[in-house]
Parts: structure tokens; C-alpha cells; sequence
């Protein structure tokens, strides 16, 4: 039996059809009312699927019925439960001190100092005192952001330490750290490695801000770099560094996040134990040749996986890039047509969708109204149908902006 985590993020993922010899053999835990198709033999859910407690409980449950021989799990907020359950269990995978490695940015960059990369200089923050402390030592523009989130949400920037102290209440909250700005270009790395063995790792640029740009609601997305760019080839050879400095095990994928300054300097940003989200295993797919979490998922489980044909795709595919549109503070109108000649093109809103108050405030960077993925062998070509595409679905939309303090946004 093979237990799977579901967020539902991930709702309507066929992990019947991807892990077909195992369909009837699969066991899921997910939130109520979420449909995780066909294939299972039990589904065991809880009505808030934050709730770590409540999931773990499910989980055990199945797992005291029926002996699991693997756990699965694809979301950043089932990494660590999944190394609690193997742990428990004694199966294979990521376990305890790996998945916290992955997901406390603190303990990451200390692993990563070590080893020698470049990371920003940083701090734990328990009180706004210690946000304070940090600034007096440190010139310019801060980062205050959560030790384990995801998705860009609960990140401030903050330009004067007067500015920390309207944070008390979300530091006391959660735990949070506090780092230097650093000033240059986000791009990622998207690694698997199996038994030890490098299988592929796909270096991008993100575009405009990157994970920060649905802060101004600006459409954002990311686009690949040739595995014989001498800037991909640099960031793939820091992202194994990087792997080996965390207590990585001998199979696991990475999400890495890394700053290229003007000088051409890579700086750490953040890594995940994860594939990236959002739209991008979509335009890894135009990479790879294949679903990347169809991929791991069978590597997860003890399925077998054909490597070849994804390291010789990737070393000729075409350039991929994806875009996405993030919601704006209001009620959707109007929605646009899928533009000619882009691959992928996902409409994830309705007219009439509401995306005013609390919604809005807690969107991430990766709850795109609507995302698409564009190809072609020649990059400068590649980033014009990009921009006009972007053009063009933005358009598309019409919203009535709910009206706060100052005026509509």
C-alpha cells in the first residue's frame, strides 16, 4: 500500500492513471470535499488540512490498517509530515532532519554557509527587538519573512527599523527571520536526483519581480536558460552544492531559489525538498518530456522510471517559459480567450469570482487567475511571444475593484 499526502492545492492530480500498477493499493489523506479521483482504496480526510495534528492522526490511522510501504507527498505543507510518518513507519525517503533542513530558511543558510556558498547575512527573529538589532548592523533594505513558508506569503520588506514594530503581532505568531536585500535577478532550479545519480536539473529566470511581483499585482512567470548557458551551468553546479551541504537523502528532488546580482554574483535564496509549484511543472514538462510530478511520484514509490528520455529531451528541447495573471483586489467581469499558439492554457477563476478582503490578503505568489506556457528554440524570440501573450490575457480580464483606504485598487 502507498499512503499519499493530498493537499488540496493539488486536487485533481492523477496519481490513479501515474501510479496504474498500483491503482487499489493507493491510500490518500486530504481535506473534506476535495475529489482525488479514481484508485484508492481508502481516503481518510479532516476538515482543516492546516491542522498538522489532524492530518498526522489520519494518516496513522490508515497506516495502522494497512502497513504502507511508501509515503508520497508533493506540498510544501506535507514535507515534514511525510518525514514524521516514515520515520515512524521506517520507510525510505526524506526523514525528519532532512525535511527541516529544507523548510527552516534559518537552519538551510547556516547548512549552506558552511558549505561554503554565498548566502545573505541573516537572524532569527523571536521579538521586534532582535528585527531592530539586525538593522543597526546592517545598511539598506531588510527581509522579514517566515522560517517555514511557502508561496511568498507573510514576507516584508522593510526600508527603516520603525517599520518593525507594526510586525509584533505576526512575529509572536510564528516563527520568523530577518535578512539582507539582496539586489539582483531571481532565478530557480528545478534537481532530481536518484540514488545518488543526477537525473536532470533545469535552471530559469524568473521575470519581473518573481514571487514578490502579485504584490502589485503584476503578471509574472519564469523562463528556462540552455543547459549550455554558462549562467545555467553555474546555478545547476551550486544548486548539487547545495543539495550536499543539506542532509539530503541519496533521492530527492530540490526547488531551488537563487539572486544573480549585477556582478554575476549567485546568492541563496531558498530551496524546497519539493518540485516548484504553481506552473511550473507544466513548463518542465516542455523540458523533460514528461510530468515532473508523474515523475517523482513513481521514483517516491518504488516505481520504475525510464531516466534516458528525460535527460536526452532535456538536453534538446526548446526554450519553455510559463506566465501567470494573479488575481487583483475585486470581482472578476470579464475573462479572456486562450491566446493562439501558447500550450497549457488554464483558466483558474469564473466571472462574478471574488477576490476582495481576507481572500486577497492571503493570496500566493502562485494563485494565478489564469497561466499558459509558450516554447521556442530561440530565446529572444521566446520572451517577445511572452511579453505579447501577456498583453494579451491581461486584456482579457475586466474587474470591478473593491474600494479601500485612498481609492480602488
Amino acid at each position: 500500500m502507498i499512503l499519499i499526502l493530498i493537499s488540496p492545492r493539488n486536487a485533481g492530480l492523477p496519481f490513479g492513471s501515474w501510479l496504474a500498477e498500483s491503482a487499489g493499493r493507493l491510500l490518500a489523506v486530504t481535506a473534506d470535499g476535495v475529489d482525488i479521483g479514481a484508485g484508492f482504496a481508502e481516503t481518510a480526510t479532516v476538515p482543516d488540512y492546516t491542522d498538522d495534528d489532524a492530518v498526522l492522526a489520519a494518516a496513522r490511522r490508515l497506516a495502522a490498517r494497512h502497513r504502507p510501504t511508501a509515503v508520497l507527498a508533493l506540498a510544501e505543507v506535507d514535507v515534514e509530515r511525510a518525514a514524521v510518518l516514515r520515520g515512524e513507519l521506517g520507510l525510505p525517503g526524506l526523514d525528519t532532519a532532512a525535511a527541516l533542513a529544507y523548510r527552516d530558511k534559518v537552519l538551510m543558510k547556516r547548512y549552506a554557509r558552511g558549505a561554503g556558498l554565498k548566502v545573505p547575512d541573516f537572524a532569527p527573529v523571536r521579538e521586534v527587538a532582535d528585527i531592530v538589532s539586525f538593522m543597526a548592523g546592517h545598511a539598506g533594505r531588510v527581509v522579514v519573512k517566515p522560517r517555514s513558508g511557502s508561496g511568498s506569503t507573510g514576507v516584508h520588506v522593510l526600508d527603516h527599523p520603525s517599520q518593525a514594530a507594526g510586525l509584533a503581532d505576526t512575529i509572536a505568531a510564528d516563527g520568523y527571520e530577518v535578512e539582507e536585500f539582496v539586489d539582483g535577478a531571481l532565478h530557480h532550479v528545478d534537481a532530481f536526483r536518484v540514488d545518488g545519480a543526477a537525473v536532470v536539473a533545469v535552471p530559469s529566470r524568473y521575470t519581473s519581480d518573481g514571487c514578490l511581483a502579485h504584490w502589485t499585482d503584476t503578471p509574472f512567470g519564469s523562463t528556462t536558460l540552455a543547459l549550455t548557458d554558462p549562467l545555467g551551468a553555474r546555478l545547476v553546479a551550486e544548486t548539487w552544492r547545495l543539495i550536499d551541504a543539506l542532509p539530503s537523502p541519496p533521492t530527492v528532488c530540490a526547488h531551488a531559489e537563487f539572486f544573480v546580482t549585477a556582478s554575476g554574483e549567485i546568492v541563496l535564496c531558498e530551496v524546497a525538498a519539493r518540485i516548484g509549484g504553481g506552473p511550473i511543472p507544466t513548463m518542465l514538462r516542455h523540458v523533460i518530456g514528461t510530468d515532473p510530478r508523474r515523475m517523482w511520484s513513481r521514483v517516491e514509490c518504488g516505481l520504475p522510471v525510464d531516466f534516458a528520455p528525460v535527460r536526452e529531451r532535456a538536453a534538446t528541447a526548446p526554450h519553455a517559459a510559463f506566465c501567470g495573471i494573479p488575481p487583483r483586489r475585486g470581482r472578476v467581469l470579464r475573462v479572456p480567450e486562450a491566446p493562439a499558439d501558447v500550450h497549457d492554457f488554464t483558466l483558474n477563476t469564473h466571472i462574478g469570482d471574488d477576490w476582495s478582503g481576507e481572500r486577497y490578503q492571503h493570496r500566493k505568489s502562485a494563485d494565478f487567475m489564469a497561466s499558459w506556457v509558450v516554447t521556442d528554440p530561440d530565446p529572444v524570440a521566446l520572451r517577445a511571444r511572452l511579453r505579447a501573450t501577456v498583453a494579451e490575457v491581461a486584456a482579457g480580464f475586466d474587474w470591478e475593484l473593491e474600494a479601500v483606504a485612498g481609492g480602488v485598487r
